[in-house]
């Protein structure tokens, strides 16, 4: 199939790993593709509309390839997309800095595309460094169309814009019948200079392991009490946003409700979801902040840093350096952070990544923690960077455990440290945050609804009132609720509210709204308040995340594992209210357990590990006597 229909075409994007790829491709569609100054960014096909200069074409972001031949599984998608035919035009986007290594990809893509064209990107950078490119002089000598833009730059997007409009809607095959020179250095050959390369201040202090670790726990935790810690910006827009949404524009509707003469269904129905959308929506500004820093980091080259020096850690687990962009995508969606695993070197890896990501407390997890914290703890900072930090603790546990032995490498491309671009970052922040609210206006609001209905009527239909007694919620949950008894919970309702966090997590902590308001004393002691954070730490992740783990793992393999992440968390949820409740005499128990388990364990794999070097020992002496 043709890529081209009259004044209509498809055209790819192709280029190598972290080249500016999805800057581009924003800039030009108007899309939201996940943008990064780091590898492997992109890790699925995007494909949008656009419009170059009054025409009409459908843009594709392929992921990062270095060549068609390579058997990366990262790769994959990209090779397929651009060995097909149902494109018109494949536009190679390459790094002013790296120029001579994306050649090659340019010449295997040229030799199947219909149409090619060049663009090259970061050439601020390369000017910087005392580089410099003839466009012009490289274009001829390609044989293709070439042009060096700023994706930062909308007036360098205009120029993009104009230059492809021009190329590819002319009436003809632009550029397919002109000759390249030759397929090796001498197209460069006085066009282009890759400057002096020094190594930044930023970068010299970036690339210790001692510096660039330490940093980075403690910029969370600097982003954790600038956004939690009482009296600052993201406590304090906390509390105003929720009396704005709860108390000022619920009560006054409530209250309208019952002076026009409504129901008492309707106006407690009003109150009710006010109440749990006010408390849900309160933790905007804290989650912008944590986002924010998030996209800093990306932006920055931070994250190529920080991947390259915790890779030995990493190691240690059956993992590479490339799982901290996971870990750190899991902090904001976990459904996101399992897409960026195909990144990773192979399925192995993959697999091993997805199934210690729902340990990774995402941003929707953070309005329960909030809920329950406000309730028992003074310090919210201290409790949530112990959450946090000990979510990463069990994800790091979870994957030495599940290691098979085979020792992994790390290959990846390290990007170039600069000062993030403010409005890249500001616009990925309106995004997400908008994305934000949207959930919370449509898919928690429908649970909401849908709940408070179920919890109202009873299976006749006849109100029963907000206390839920006799309701249809009521009679489906009374088994539900004792899975939470060993955690000290006897509430139903509880149960009712961790169950529909399988829907979205945030709706735990607006039906726990519902039912308790901000005071959680009345459902749940301290202690049960610890094991029930455990629980949302550790349990399955929504039906958004389970379905991206089927796409990579299978759905029989997705379900599964859900179903043992949140067994798993049953018992950790139970072992952390029984060591709160019963002291440090169980304590000492189990932590004599698990030390002679751990030396039982180390022990195990050095013989094997002894048994296996003996084995080989013999059947090499073996050989060489024969």
């Amino acid at each position: 199939m043709s890529g081209r229909t009259s004044e209509h075409m498809r055209i790819l994007l192709a280029g190598n790993p972290n080249c500016g790829k999805s800057t581009l491709f924003n800039a030009l569609t108007g899309g939201h593709a996940k943008t990064g100054n780091w590898h492997g960014v992109t890790v699925g096909m995007t494909e949008r509309a656009a419009r170059l200069n009054g025409k009409r074409a459908t843009v594709a972001d392929l992921p990062g390839i270095y060549t068609l031949s390579s058997p990366n599984m990262e790769e994959e998608i990209s090779r397929r997309a651009l060995e097909g035919k149902d494109y018109a035009a494949a536009l190679v986007v390459a790094d002013a800095l790296t120029l001579p290594r994306s050649l090659r990809l340019f010449y295997e893509v040229k030799a199947r595309a219909p149409q090619t064209l060049l663009v090259v990107t970061m050439g601020d950078l390369l000017k910087r460094r005392g580089g410099f490119l003839d466009e012009k002089a490289l274009s001829a000598r390609l044989g293709a169309p070439v042009l060096c833009v700023n994706a930062h730059s909308r007036r360098d997007i205009r120029k993009l814009r104009a230059f492809l409009a021009e190329n590819l809607f002319c009436g003809n095959v632009c550029g397919k019948d002109r000759p390249i020179v030759r397929e090796d250095g001498a197209p460069l050959e006085g066009i282009w200079s890759g400057g002096a390369f020094r190594e930044s201040r930023a970068e010299r202090f970036l690339y210790k392991p001692y510096i660039a670790v330490p940093l980075f726990f403690m910029t969370l935790l600097a982003v954790f009490f600038f956004a939690f810690a009482n009296n600052m910006p993201g406590e304090l827009l906390k509390g105003l946003l929720e009396e704005l949404v709860a108390v000022r524009v619920g009560g006054a509707l409530s209250a309208w409700a019952r002076n026009m003469g409504a129901a008492e269904a309707a106006a407690a129905f009003v109150s009710a979801l006010f109440s749990g959308l006010g408390m849900l929506f309160s933790f905007l500004p804290q989650i912008a902040i944590l986002y924010f820093a998030l996209f800093m980091m990306e932006e920055s080259g931070y994250m190529s840093a920080l991947a390259f020096m915790t890779d030995g850690i990493f190691r240690k687990a059956g993992l590479t350096g490339r799982a901290a962009f996971s870990i750190l995508m899991g902090f904001g969606c976990s459904a996101a952070a399992i897409l960026t695993t195909r990144g990773l070197e192979n399925k192995a890896v993959q697999r091993r990544a997805i199934r210690i990501l729902p340990y990774i407390s995402c941003s929707a997890k953070m309005p329960v923690y909030l809920a329950v914290i406000s309730s028992f703890f003074t310090h919210k900072f201290f409790a949530l960077a112990v959450i946090y930090f000990g979510g990463v603790f069990l994800a790091l546990a979870a994957a030495f455990l599940l290691k098979r032995g085979e020792e992994e490498t790390l290959a990846m491309e390290i990007a170039h440290l600069q000062f993030p671009s403010l409005r890249q970052v500001a616009k990925s922040l309106l995004f997400y945050c908008k994305q934000f609210i949207m959930k919370i206006v449509t898919v928690v609001a429908a649970v909401l609804v849908v709940m408070w209905f179920l919890l109202s009527f009873d299976f006749s239909l006849r109100y029963v009132g907000e206390g839920g007694a006799g309701s249809i919620a009521e009679t489906l949950c009374r088994g539900l609720k004792y899975l939470f008894y060993p955690m000290g919970i006897t509430e139903w309702q509880v149960a009712l509210a961790a169950f529909t966090g399988l829907i979205a997590k945030e709706s735990v902590a607006g039906m726990l709204a519902v039912f308790y308001g901000a005071d959680l004393s009345a459902a749940m002691s301290a202690q049960s308040a610890a094991a029930f954070t455990a629980f949302i730490m550790a349990c399955s992740p929504c039906v958004s995340a389970i379905a991206a783990a089927g796409r990579e793992l299978g759905a029989g393999r997705a379900v599964a594992d859900a179903f043992i992440q949140t067994g798993i968390a049953f018992l950790l949820a139970y072992a952390v209210y029984a060591l709160l409740f019963f002291g440090a005499a169980l304590w000492a128990v189990m932590g004599a357990a698990l030390l002679t388990a751990t030396a039982v364990f180390i022990k195990n794999k050095r013989g094997k590990r002894r048994e296996k070097a003996y084995r080989l020992r013999a059947r090499q002496a073996q050989r060489l006597h024969r």
